[in-house]
């Protein structure tokens, strides 16, 4: 997977989020829609902070931190090309590169983030949307990929 792949992939999972985030708000504005009774619904949700809703009302200064965040981590992406040679490595940061960019999209072209997966039953949890389990997903891949590694290395220095 070469480096314009990454890209292309994020461009791809970005087009994939804003077309449920579409169909979200063309289908389910001011209603819910129970996916699995007592347990999933599709709820459409403006949120105007970040996780959990947190910072309600700052979005310029969201967007700000937003595109600072891409631009770190891309920049970082391409310093340190030789940590991403897997390609579940690749996977994991085209999945987070992707989901922050789509919620900086609806930021900037809503003022909020569409959210409208709404889990509860088992517990209750803050709507979400499906670039936040980009973000999620993509970050807890790295980080347990990293820590593979990094045993992987201890390994291989103590055998030496």
């Amino acid at each position: 997977m070469k480096r314009i792949s990454v890209y292309l992939g994020a461009i791809i999972l970005i087009f994939v989020d804003q077309l449920t985030k579409l169909a979200v708000i063309d289908n389910l504005k001011d209603k819910s829609i129970t996916i699995i009774k007592d347990i999933l619904n599709f709820t459409y949700c403006e949120n105007r902070g970040v996780a959990f809703s947190i910072g309600n009302g700052h979005v310029p200064t969201f967007i700000v931190v937003n595109l600072i965040i891409i631009c770190v981590l891309t920049v970082y992406y391409e310093k340190n090309k030789e940590e991403f040679q897997s390609l579940l490595n690749k996977i994991f940061f085209t999945m987070v590169i992707a989901g922050g960019a789509s919620n900086l999209v609806d930021r900037v072209l809503r003022g909020f983030v569409v959210d409208f997966i709404d889990i509860n039953g088992l517990f209750d949890f803050a709507i979400f949307n499906i670039a936040d389990v980009f973000i999620v997903v993509g970050i807890i891949g790295l980080v347990i990929s990293i820590f593979i590694g990094e045993l992987k290395k201890i390994n291989e220095k103590n055998k030496q």
